[in-house]
């Protein structure tokens, strides 16, 4: 009887468990960084590209400077358009050179 009498508790038990989300699950920060607008935070300091918006398609956009100034997303809803692509953004510093390696402003290759 008394082993009867544990088991409603110890399945109570296990489906409580089973239903505590996982926090390390590898999609979870990817859901958290999701924005309707589709667009994040992108940067490339050694391109001399600042802090912008990059949306699904490549774009760039300024930062939302009134969200950021709320708390909220910058890039959700992000401000006006820059360019097509990073390598677009005016004062891009960076080249590629045939191997796929960055080529900075003074001419040197950067390997990473």
């Amino acid at each position: 009887m008394k082993f009867t009498g544990s088991l409603p508790s110890v399945l109570l038990l296990a489906s409580v468990i089973k239903a505590t989300p996982v926090s390390n699950d590898p999609n979870n920060h990817l859901t958290l960084r999701q924005t309707a607008s589709g667009c994040n935070y992108f940067a490339a300091p050694r391109c001399c590209v600042p802090t912008i918006c990059q949306c699904a398609n490549g774009w760039v956009y300024q930062l939302n400077q009134d969200n950021l100034n709320r708390g909220l997303h910058g890039c959700d809803p992000p401000w006006g358009f820059i360019a097509t692509s990073n390598a677009a953004f005016p004062g891009y510093c960076c080249r590629e050179a045939a191997d796929g390696t960055l080529i900075e402003e003074g001419g040197q290759t950067e390997t990473s």
